[in-house]
């Protein structure tokens, strides 16, 4: 499952005293208009896409946004558009992942094995160590362990 980021759509309340909610409409190709898909949204001044349209489309490209005003007879304001590159589509995924062993070790104390440390394992390749193991036998740069 692939994720897209939200968006808040925000606008200003009309100035009508009749108004009883809001009309949200998206064109996916072509621009927006009152036969284009919609959705009443309610007496609300702001908006997350898409959780909050259930029938909002995800779909590659751009979609154009019109909002109306709609009143207690089902009368609909001029429509504002937003065109706004909204982008509700995700990547395609990388293809082939795998792992390849390496000849290198990493070397770091603890175990991964039930019953051994439980401490997350100290990293002995950094900087302060990388001389010190190469001077002798790696046993003989590890902390003694009782």
């Amino acid at each position: 499952m692939a994720k897209i980021k939200k968006r808040k759509l925000i606008w200003e309340p009309s100035t009508s005293p009749n108004v009883i909610g809001y009309k949200l409409y998206w064109a996916e190709e072509g621009e927006v208009n009152y036969d284009s898909p919609s959705a009443l949204i309610g007496n609300v001044t702001e908006l997350v896409l898409p959780e909050q349209v259930p029938s909002f489309p995800i779909v590659q490209g751009s979609i154009e946004l019109g909002l109306t005003a709609v009143n207690e007879m089902g009368n609909e304001s001029d429509m504002m558009i937003i065109a706004a590159p909204f982008q509700f589509s995700a990547p395609d995924a990388p293809l082939g992942p795998r792992l390849e062993a390496l000849k290198e070790y990493h070397f770091c104390q603890g175990s991964n094995t039930p019953g051994g440390d439980t401490q997350s394992p100290t990293d002995l390749t950094g900087p302060d160590r990388r001389a010190d193991l190469s001077l002798g036998r790696i046993s003989d740069h590890l902390p003694i362990q009782r």
